[in-house]
């Protein structure tokens, strides 16, 4: 008779160890499950903020690009102006010296 109980209470002791050992792994698994889910939102909030700098860096070196094509544009203009000057200048010259020679 004692025999008998001492089995039934280590079957009772083996079934308690195995659903402890359930819970357990189901507790571990869930915590794991929650920190691939808390590292991939922080990798994902990582990846959008590397993109957001990017996107700021771009715009801003695009921008001191354009300011630059734009000075260079504006000086070019400048100088074919002041250049274009002295002809206009000589070439009108030209013209009303012919019209008081013809007159």
């Amino acid at each position: 008779m004692e025999l008998i109980k001492q089995i039934k209470d280590a079957e009772k002791q083996a079934k308690d160890i195995v659903e402890k050992a359930r819970q357990d792994s189901a507790s571990l698994l869930e915590e794991a499950k929650k920190q691939r889910d808390d590292l991939l939102k922080q990798s994902q909030q990582r990846r959008i903020e590397a993109i957001d700098a990017a996107v700021n860096q771009a715009e801003q070196d695009g921008k001191a690009q354009a300011d630059q094509i734009a000075q260079t544009g504006s000086e070019a203009v400048s100088s074919l102006k002041a250049s274009c000057s002295q002809k206009i200048q000589s070439s009108v010259e030209k013209v009303l010296t012919r019209l008081q020679h013809v007159s």
